[in-house]
């Protein structure tokens, strides 16, 4: 009898087990996000909208205000309410939005642009058709190897449909959504015709005033807009996100355009490329972030422990804002739901730990734990450069302070994309109730090893122009 009743058991262990694997979150439903930016709104609908958008970032946000005092900004919003007109489109009040967000500073607080896009270009309406960035205080034309030569490079564009270059260059800045005006500036200068897209309701013809070489004359010529199709750059079919190779000089290259993909795959990317360095007796790496987008910052980490000298840590600390939502979006994105059950299993996760237990709402403070490198006989002994950029953003920065601060090597290139602590952790997006419009808030503040907590992004040690290449900076001046 005891036999048969622990056969039973088992079997119904074996039966549950086997139905809780197969369970899933339901997937989200994203038809609510599309919107028809002809769509019309009443004041009092965008006014409702507006009032939760700051609820959910006072609800969101581990600290909102961390540029600005609280009344001044609530105060500049009460402003924005008065002045709504009687009705708007979708479109029209999504550049509101977009521009309330961009006066949190935080560079991955930011309203989603894909849905209005979507129908944008579904209904066929056209986009700048030129290149262009902003230098000083003039907008110039910039070579484009994928947009039609329409300026010679270097005109100065004085005027677009009766704008001036003051204005468009004041009005644009208002949708970057990078932390300071320099890497606002980069940011506008690298897809200028989609920032005057966020801007202004231009979808036909440019008229357009220039100036070239200093002349007192100024020019202007009329040019149709291009559709989104004409306008995108040429995709690279090769996985260009993780790369190794040698150079000459006996130097290996590394190019990581990212942190996703899969963790394990990545480790053996690494180790595969550091045992090539060892059996060619290597003795120079080139680490290329620029462009780099983030992710995870635990494979920076990965990375650091094959020529780190000491421990190290990739933060000094974060304050996690650990509410409902938060909790939410975590689980659907690292813990499958057939074991969200079993409670400890979120103190195995690095992250999941550091809430298990928090109060809703809670800011729960951490200290990140340090990293040892490997042992010496498995580390790389050589000298390792590090080039960044105005695009080595989120994780990529992360790391380029950390391997700064930890003296791992020499950093080379531009500074990067995001402050030294800066907000993140962005995983929970949110819908306005009568707009339909997305936004997306960060959850964590990270600070820096070297707990710099103001308006400064990650500096080389090295700066050198955009301009020259960081390849052969490294091997004419560096390389001995």
């Amino acid at each position: 009898m005891r036999k048969k009743i622990s056969w039973i058991f088992i079997i119904g262990l074996l039966v549950s087990i086997g139905y809780l694997a197969t369970l899933s979150d339901a997937p989200l439903d994203e038809s609510i996000k599309f919107v028809d930016i002809d769509n019309h709104l009443s004041k009092q609908e965008m006014s409702n909208d507006i009032d939760t958008l700051l609820h959910t970032f006072e609800k969101i946000h581990p600290n909102p205000y961390r540029f600005t005092q609280k009344s001044h900004f609530i105060s500049k919003i009460e402003t924005v309410k008065k002045q709504l007109p009687d009705s708007l489109k979708t479109m029209q009040f999504w550049r509101i939005i977009d521009q309330i967000i961009v006066q949190y500073n935080d560079a991955h607080s930011y309203a989603l642009d894909s849905y209005v896009l979507t129908d944008y270009v579904k209904k066929k309406r056209l986009f700048f058709p030129m290149a262009a960035h902003i230098e000083a205080d003039e907008i110039l034309v910039s070579n484009s190897d994928h947009l039609e030569q329409m300026l010679p490079v270097g005109a100065v564009i004085k005027q677009i449909n009766g704008r001036t270059d003051k204005e468009i260059i004041q009005d644009v800045l208002t949708h970057a959504t990078k932390e300071t005006q320099s890497l606002k500036r980069h940011q506008i200068s690298d897809d200028f015709g989609f920032y005057l897209w966020k801007t202004y309701d231009i979808n036909a013809e440019f008229n357009i005033h220039y100036q070239i070489d200093d002349l007192n004359t100024i020019d202007s010529i009329t040019v149709k807009g291009i559709s989104w199709e004409n306008r995108k750059k040429p995709t690279s079919t090769e996985n260009s996100s993780l790369s190794f190779e040698l150079l000459e000089n006996n130097t290996g290259y590394m190019k990581i355009a990212d942190f996703n993909g899969d963790e394990k795959e990545i480790e053996a990317f690494y180790k595969q490329s550091f045992q090539r360095l060892k059996e060619r007796n290597a003795s120079h790496l080139i680490l290329d972030f620029r462009g780099h987008k983030g992710g995870s910052d635990s494979y920076g980490e990965h990375l650091a422990a094959y020529f780190a000298k000491e421990p190290y840590r990739k933060l000094s600390k974060g304050y996690w804002k650990i509410t409902p939502e938060f909790k939410e979006a975590f689980d659907r994105k690292f813990v499958p739901k057939s074991v969200r059950w079993f409670k400890p299993i979120y103190l195995v996760n690095e992250y999941a730990s550091v809430f298990y237990g928090a109060a809703a709402n809670e800011v729960v403070t951490v200290d990140y734990e340090f990293k040892n490198p490997l042992p010496e006989e498995e580390r790389f002994l050589g000298d390792v450069y590090l080039i960044t950029d105005h695009n080595t953003f989120s994780a990529g920065s992360i790391f380029t302070e950390m391997f700064k601060y930890y003296k791992m090597g020499t950093v080379i290139g531009q500074p990067t994309g995001n402050l030294y602590s800066f907000n993140g952790f962005a995983l929970a997006t949110f819908t306005l109730p009568n707009s339909k419009l997305t936004f997306q808030v960060s959850s964590v503040y990270n600070i820096a090893n070297n707990e710099e907590e103001g308006l400064q992004s990650v500096a080389p040690d090295y700066l050198i122009d955009a301009s020259t290449d960081p390849l052969q900076y490294i091997s004419e001046n560096l390389i001995k």
